[in-house]
């Protein structure tokens, strides 16, 4: 008698062909994962874009109160410079929509470039007008930076802004600085709004910097100082990160 070999059927030959449910369930996974993820970046953009500015609106309209009186054409000057802030909003608004609609093959950066920080002396302008004395340094080129990478930068920039105009009033002063080393970028946001604990509501804004952060393999570190709050931000440049 003789005996012949037979190969072991798959489960999905014997289905008749039909799709593996173990590699329908992976697809689903991700698809979930890239949805979420998706959705974890235009919940950054949106906040980003609406705190900042709505922090800046009401700081202006609040000095615009107390001024009106005395100084009626100081107050006049924050109340129009309010007006200009909301519809910039409203502006980078619409184009980050137009960014986050269109998919990579019908994107045109010319028509709704992304900011880089070539922009960063407009927002922090922006910052001086609420009444901040902002200063702001960097060391090593930035010029060369990819564009994923200084959007990144520059919306850190913004939510330290932001923090610092919602959750610390008393504050005068904001230092920013940039140093970009050859194989790191390095940044810094630092207020005397007063130390103590952290302000409340510094939650979503931080966990937002952190992602940002992450995306790029970086790190984020916050906390106060001995004269008030601090964001420091670890950015490594290599491949990995400039295709980020």
């Amino acid at each position: 008698m003789s005996w012949v070999h037979r190969r072991p059927v798959s489960r999905r030959r014997r289905r008749g062909g039909g799709s593996d449910p173990a590699a329908e369930q992976d697809r689903a996974r991700l698809t979930e994962i890239a949805v979420s993820a998706e959705r974890n970046r235009i919940a950054r953009e949106m906040h980003d874009i609406v705190a900042h500015n709505l922090s800046v609106m009401i700081a202006l309209t609040d000095g615009a109160a107390l001024t009106v009186e005395r100084d009626p054409a100081r107050a006049r000057e924050a109340i129009n410079q309010a007006a200009a802030t909301g519809r910039a909003a409203l502006a980078e608004m619409r184009n980050t929509f137009a960014l986050l609609r269109s998919g990579p093959e019908d994107s045109d950066p010319a028509l709704h470039p992304e900011p880089g920080l070539a922009d960063l002396d407009l927002l922090l302008e922006t910052a001086r007008s609420t009444g901040l004395q902002v200063t702001y340094q960097t060391s090593g080129s930035t010029e060369s930076l990819p564009i994923g990478l200084q959007l990144a930068v520059f919306r850190l920039v913004q939510e330290g802004i932001t923090n610092t105009l919602k959750h610390a009033p008393r504050a005068t002063r904001l230092q920013i600085s940039i140093r970009r080393g050859q194989e790191d970028l390095r940044l810094v946001v630092d207020d005397n709004g007063g130390a103590g604990a952290p302000p409340a509501g510094l939650g979503q804004g931080l966990i937002g910097m952190r992602e940002r952060a992450a995306l790029h393999d970086g790190r984020l570190f916050a906390g106060p100082t001995s004269s008030g709050w601090r964001v420091s931000v670890w950015l490594p440049l290599h491949e990995r990160a400039a295709r980020a």
